[in-house]
């Protein structure tokens, strides 16, 4: 059967934000793996040294190269980045954090300022957003709600925004909450910006997988390996009163 022909073709090059995390990284693995070319977004380049040396033949081929972005938030903050890009995709996340004002405005404004930025460079023409499925709908026991393309986790919302104090119990559902918040403004950029590209939003249940980074820090980066050495899971940011399948089963994905 023939190989299908893909949106983006082989050789095109693309932008992928939050590279040195667990999920970012090995995207950008599977892209350059395939021809392409990848421009990754970091927050510190020293920080960035590992991926160096782990991509060294595709860093000498000029194949992958990364781009500082500091502050992911800032209105311009993409604007070198985006340059001559074909596709996009927005994996960077802010982390975990207990105040939601730390979290959530941030996570809609890096979302905006990239799709800003897309949107002002005629060479894009797909965009991707890492999403989650806590962004539609929380994951306890007993709850059989059938999700939609309109279902949001509006609990996550309500925990997220109660009143102080911002214990670490509080940190899951912030991020729940970002991702709702987040999701709900790429669709309204898309819905009231009409950009001239195709975006689609990946909502993942959990993300298991290889560590490229041995340091990374991200619960589901190490989720796989505390189980094999017998550990329990990371429940220093579980809910009070809620399953503990919550350190599971939210995709972490920029923390690295």
């Amino acid at each position: 059967m023939a190989e299908p022909t893909p949106a983006i073709p082989k050789g095109s090059l693309i932008l992928i934000t939050g590279v040195t995390g667990h999920v970012a990284s090995e995207i950008t693995r599977q892209f350059l793996s395939r021809g392409y070319h990848v421009r990754g977004t970091v927050r510190d380049l020293a920080r960035a040294s590992w991926l160096t040396h782990l991509f060294h033949p595709y860093i000498t081929s000029g194949q992958l190269t990364l781009c500082l972005v500091p502050d992911m938030t800032a209105p311009n903050a993409f604007s070198s980045a985006i340059k001559n890009v074909s596709a996009v995709a927005h994996v960077a996340t802010i982390g975990l954090n207990p105040d939601p004002n730390q979290v959530i405005p941030p996570t809609v404004s890096a979302a905006t300022s990239i799709l800003r930025a897309a949107a002002s460079e005629a060479s894009v023409r797909r965009f991707v957003f890492t999403s989650s499925i806590v962004a539609a709908t929380m994951l306890v026991p007993g709850n059989t709600t059938h999700v939609t393309q309109d279902s949001w986790n509006e609990a996550a919302l309500d925990i997220a925004w109660a009143p102080p104090p911002y214990g670490p119990e509080r940190a899951i559902p912030v991020y729940m909450a970002s991702k709702v918040a987040a999701e709900r403004e790429v669709w309204r950029f898309v819905r009231d910006e009409r950009p001239g590209f195709v975006v689609n939003v990946v909502s993942p249940q959990v993300i298991w997988g290889e560590r490229l980074n041995g340091e990374c820090a991200a619960p589901s980066g190490r989720m796989i390996p505390d189980l094999w050495e017998g550990k329990g899971p990371a429940t220093e940011f579980v809910p009070a009163g809620m399953s503990f399948c919550f350190a599971f089963l939210v995709n972490l994905e920029g923390l690295c």
